[in-house]
């Protein structure tokens, strides 16, 4: 279930106990494979950055992508040049060496960064030369490809670069095909022109959403009027939901009166408490925090305005309350 390094040692922790004696063990070739590309895959790219003025300072294999963090901020990170440097390392088919270096061998190489550990060094003549201790393939074209799909700062001058390689590569492009397909249909459109249709969506339902709000406000002005005339304070369940409600109690309040207002909308009891500004007498925010204490609720506010929600089963009981303490606070 799990391989760790302790003291030089290679530990293989199992889910359960074995007898002693031979046994078979057998790499997991795909995943072996996969982590070679992603790894051989990070080489050549932050050789690329390297190139560029970025120095990659981390390096994390993930699930489905990968991440580098590179030394410099993200505006002076051409992400576009490096990965094309990048994938013409792939596509020239370099061989790869990765092997123990020594003495005055390895003095000559041009290391890009400085070992950690040990002699072994990947080598890639022209593009790479860095200290590694992974799996790596024998020539960069198994590498297959590298994509950098987005990059983006990370801590003070920094940036993050996250990338994904080889058979990766494919897996991501089918899940953005799919659902760049299931969009198209959705718009009703073309895949080329969704950018185009989902803004034109968004825009027509913002100017629906101004239109909503204009004609919300519009009722709580009438039903303010209306709640108003019954005399002040107000006090009444509405069934238009907790905007509504809060809508009508500020309009209530602006034209002088004390309003306090609940709905309910789903499943919670909203109160809505509000008076004129500087008004006297006991305040909403008191007012409210004894109404929810009878349902059990969070909110807050402050003298003037205060709002919050619990279980609506005695929510003519906080009214009630809420009603008798601000005629005898």
């Amino acid at each position: 279930v799990d391989t760790q390094e302790r003291g030089g040692a290679v530990l293989h922790l199992l889910d359960r106990t074995i007898e002693p004696g031979e046994v078979a063990a057998r790499i997991d070739w795909p995943r072996r494979f996969d982590h070679m590309q992603q790894h051989h895959g990070q080489h050549l790219l932050s050789a690329a950055f390297d190139k560029l003025g970025a120095a990659t300072v981390s390096f994390h294999l993930g699930e489905r992508t990968c991440t580098i963090d590179l030394d410099a901020p993200l505006g002076k990170v051409d992400a576009a040049r490096a990965e094309a440097l990048a994938n013409e390392s792939v596509w020239r088919d370099l061989p790869v060496i990765a092997r123990d270096f020594t003495g005055e061998e390895r003095a000559r190489l041009p290391l890009r960064k400085e070992p950690v550990k040990g002699d072994r060094v990947v080598v890639v003549e022209g593009v790479d030369a860095s200290p590694c201790g992974g799996t790596h393939p024998a020539r960069t074209g198994e590498v297959g490809c590298i994509a950098v799909l987005k990059a983006q700062k990370w801590g003070e001058g920094k940036s993050r670069v996250e990338f994904a390689c080889g058979a990766r590569v494919v897996r991501l492009l089918h899940e953005v095909s799919e659902g760049l397909a299931e969009a198209a249909e959705a718009l009703k459109t073309a895949p080329a022109e969704v950018a185009q249709a989902a803004a034109r969506v968004a825009a027509e339902a913002q100017a629906r959403r101004k239109t909503a709000d204009a004609l919300l406000d519009e009722l709580a002005q009438l039903e303010a009027v209306r709640l108003k005339a019954q005399g002040s304070p107000v006090v009444a369940k509405l069934e238009r939901g907790a905007a509504f409600a809060r809508a009508v109690a500020q309009r209530i309040a602006q034209d002088g009166g004390t309003a306090l207002l609940a709905a309910v909308e789903d499943g919670r009891a909203h109160l809505v408490f509000a008076r004129p500004k500087n008004a006297s007498g006991a305040p909403m925010g008191a007012l409210l925090k004894d109404a929810l204490a009878v349902l059990g609720g969070k909110g807050g506010g402050g003298p003037d305005f205060a709002q919050g929600s619990g279980t609506p089963e005695k929510l003519d009981d906080a009214l009630a309350l809420a009603s008798h303490r601000l005629v005898h606070p």
